[in-house]
């Protein structure tokens, strides 16, 4: 085999390896040795010229996408740019000690220390976010506090510092870090853009009306100095391309879930706002209105939903490859359905 055409072949097993049968054994075997697909139905073989995968793995794709057929990635490069480019990627804020941090309705703390803060990932159904509840943040000392007479925050910090942690540290020494008091949360910890660190079946990046502080189970992106209209980074973001996006960067968890954390979504690519004409902007963004104030479905009851196929075709149109949308919908689906099948 010439060295140019070097190759790499990916086997992918569609069932729990328990289940598989003596045959489809040998099949798979048969597959490895003779290096070609024998019985898709048991293994599926796919190979990629080392350049190609080195163009695919530099755009953010893990390894294991390339157990699907992703070729088509090649022809869809010049449209896309890092994530990065126009957002700023972080985890939400990470503190611990729930109690402390996420106080009752009944806490007596004065209003100016509570704040609104998004927390639950179950609860983010929407292409557009809101809050879930609220969180103590309080950037005063004690001294401060008892001269403004907020006895309110005052009470409720020393109701926790005797408080021991499950390693037998006071919640004091448990909970210091450097720069901040020990019962401080960063509410500047916002988001404009938010998404789940381990999403199942629903892939998609939500939106605030306006910057929001979000819980350490988030990953939260932050636009930065664009002259792109922030509707139009969010539609991009949820296109078909972007769902596919999220998908392949990471893995399976167990249980299905995705590996989505900060520190692989910010290596991710999206597709370049600044090639789409301003005319194809406003479709898209009109296109996505349709749909973004819904729940969002599971990936395949999305696809087949009528106005999501509509938007994702006009946004691959935009770009010249509306021909690449049947390739870029069958490997989403494909990574997905392999995923849940490891348990």
């Amino acid at each position: 085999m010439p060295d140019q055409k070097l190759v790499i072949n990916f086997w992918m097993i569609h069932k729990d390896l328990k289940q598989i049968s003596l045959d489809e054994k040998e099949t798979i075997i048969s597959s490895i040795v003779l290096g070609e697909e024998t019985d898709s139905t048991a293994a599926s073989v796919k190979r990629y010229p080392v350049e190609v995968i080195r163009r695919i793995t530099t755009r953010g794709i893990s390894l294991n996408a390339l157990f699907h057929d992703i070729s088509w990635m090649d022809e869809l490069g010049d449209c896309l740019i890092p994530v990065e480019e126009m957002v700023m990627v972080k985890r939400g804020e990470r503190r611990g000690w729930n109690a402390l941090f996420y106080p009752s309705k009944d806490s007596g703390i004065e209003s100016e220390y509570v704040k609104p803060v998004l927390k639950n990932p179950a609860l983010l159904r929407s292409y557009m976010a809101q809050t879930d509840i609220e969180a103590f943040c309080c950037h005063r000392s004690k001294e401060e506090l008892r001269r403004l007479g907020h006895i309110g925050a005052l009470n409720w910090i020393e109701k926790f510092e005797n408080i021991k942690n499950g390693t037998g540290k006071l919640l004091p020494k448990a909970l210091k870090r450097s720069g901040g008091f020990w019962y401080e949360m960063d509410d500047g910890a916002k988001a404009d853009f938010v998404t789940a660190l381990n999403p199942d079946k629903r892939l998609f990046v939500s939106r605030f009306y306006e910057s929001t502080f979000v819980d350490q189970r988030f990953t939260r992106m932050l636009v930065k100095n664009t002259d792109i209209p922030i509707e139009l980074l969010h539609a991009l973001l949820n296109s078909l391309f972007g769902m596919f996006a999220i998908e392949a960067m990471g893995f399976g968890r167990g249980l299905g879930v995705l590996d989505a954390s900060s520190s692989k979504l910010k290596h991710m690519y999206m597709i370049d706002p600044k090639i789409i004409s301003e005319a194809d902007a406003a479709e898209i963004v009109e296109l996505f209105d349709r749909i973004k104030d819904r729940h969002v479905m599971d990936t395949k009851d999305e696809l087949d939903d009528h106005d999501r196929k509509e938007f994702d075709y006009k946004v691959l149109a935009a770009i010249g490859h509306e021909n690449l949308y049947e390739s870029i919908k069958s490997s989403l689906l494909s990574m997905q359905s392999t995923r849940h099948t490891v348990r």
